[in-house]
């Protein structure tokens, strides 16, 4: 009995260290990421936009989802992450042929993507009920 009970706590102590761990890193990654994508927002919004700068600010935001998405592979589902990196190759073609209204919009749906799967996947009374 005290050898089974030594092996669930510490079963229930790996886990909470794992989720904090997967927690912590969803929110840098989210975090990292929807900076660089309000920059370029508000690149994008402004009077008289400079593509060159936006163009080399979506690749960063782009570049950066592409080494963090990596890591999140492993516990976040696929079909999420594939949201996000359709909505930056969108910003990122739309930018590219200089749509800088059509580009806000499908920044402002990868952010939204963004926050979702931080919610998600956020330890809260709501996602364990």
């Amino acid at each position: 009995m005290h050898k089974e009970l030594i092996i669930s706590i510490i079963i229930v102590a790996l886990i909470f260290g794992l989720n904090y761990v997967t927690q912590k890193n969803t929110d840098n990654t989210v975090e990292i990421v929807t900076e660089k994508l309000t920059i370029v927002r508000n690149s994008a919004l402004e009077e008289e936009p400079n593509k060159d700068k936006i163009t080399s600010d979506i690749n960063m935001a782009y570049d950066k989802w592409e080494e963090l998405d990596d890591i999140m592979a492993y516990y976040i589902e696929h079909d999420e992450l594939e949201k996000v990196k359709t909505a930056l190759t969108s910003a990122k073609s739309y930018i590219e042929v200089e749509e800088y209204l059509e580009s806000i919009e499908a920044i402002d749906n990868c952010i939204y993507i963004l926050d979702h799967i931080h919610e998600k996947e956020m330890f809260s009374l709501d996602n364990i009920l």
